[in-house]
């Protein structure tokens, strides 16, 4: 596989295990009733160039655990060396026990390894064990909306994927409640489906969601080029109706919308999700203050710091 296909479904997953980490403990441990108390973020391990993008916290009987979740598309012969180090070092360096789990997507026949061990000649001397869950036996359960937040993956785990996997794949999408979870499901089901379909298609299949993927955490570089066409295009018919009065509110809106969506993209890329009420105060400003804050958001070392200029600006 190549190594941009592998970007991108680190992206995507990271995304997934990001917004639904109790749906993969429930996977993982249907029986065992673990509570998520938290995230850590972009942890950095006690070694050089270590680094996860973030941990949970786990609560059972009042003990706290930590959760580190691993994707794997395929096998790679290092995955249980890596899951024996990231559980050793988060272990070392946050002194509570680490749940370590390991999820692989595209099927595959020969058993998965589930340890990593140490050997000398037919003995095994030392042995680190971790669940290995394989999602491919889930698909039945993600297509009949047991788990719906897993029905961006779905086009990967059956064999034949055609529209009808991608429509139960928007039907499932479009329950989640939560706007900004819709949106980043709708940007995965997009960058995954485009390993499997052509990307014009892709684009007509999800027309009526275009403007929620906007709002997305996260955009590939040819779904952000297909955003900026169509913004364009919208800009454009609003510049030829009406009379001239129309015309001119036609361009400043068309403006305003358009340094929204850059600067909302800026702020998502650097930091995630955005607060409602960071948008809504964004909303009342103006397409020069908008633009303005574009550099702005470039600079800034954190989003408190950005928070802290919208404010400064509002009062001007």
């Amino acid at each position: 596989m190549a190594h941009y296909e592998l970007n991108i479904f680190d992206r995507v997953l990271k995304v997934l295990a990001r917004n639904y980490p109790q749906s993969f403990l429930e996977l993982a441990f249907p029986d065992v009733p673990l509570q998520l108390a938290g995230t850590l973020e972009n942890v950095e391990l006690a070694i050089p160039e270590e680094r996860v993008d973030f941990v949970h916290r786990l609560v059972y009987n009042e003990k706290e655990f930590l959760l580190h979740i691993e994707f794997q598309t395929e096998h790679r012969r290092n995955v249980p060396r890596r899951a024996f180090t990231y559980s050793g070092l988060l272990t070392a360096q946050f002194r509570l026990p680490v749940v370590t789990l390991v999820f692989y997507l595209i099927p595959r026949q020969a058993p998965l390894p589930s340890a990593y061990e140490v050997r000398v000649g037919d003995v095994v001397l030392n042995r680190f064990e971790y669940p290995v869950l394989k999602l491919w036996d889930y698909e039945e359960d993600i297509r009949t909306g047991r788990w719906p937040e897993l029905a961006p993956l779905l086009v990967m785990l059956v064999k034949h994927p055609d529209e009808r996997v991608l429509t139960r794949e928007r039907e499932l999408i479009l329950q989640e409640e939560n706007r900004q979870k819709r949106a980043d499901l709708l940007a995965c089901a997009v960058t995954i489906g485009a390993r499997f379909f052509d990307k014009d298609f892709l684009w007509r299949f999800f027309r009526e969601e275009v403007d929620l993927m906007r709002e997305a955490t996260f955009i590939e570089d040819w779904l952000e080029e297909k955003l900026e066409e169509g913004l364009q295009r919208g800009i454009q018919k609003g510049l030829q109706q009406g009379l001239q009065q129309g015309l001119q509110q036609g361009q400043l809106l068309g403006e305003k919308q358009a340094s929204m969506a850059i600067l909302g993209h800026v702020l998502r890329r650097r930091f995630g999700r955005l607060p409602v009420a960071l948008e809504a105060r964004l909303e009342g400003l103006s397409t020069a203050q908008l633009k303005n804050l574009v550099d702005v958001a470039l600079d800034v070392p954190d989003l408190a710091a950005f928070e802290k200029e919208v404010e400064i600006l509002a009062v001007r």
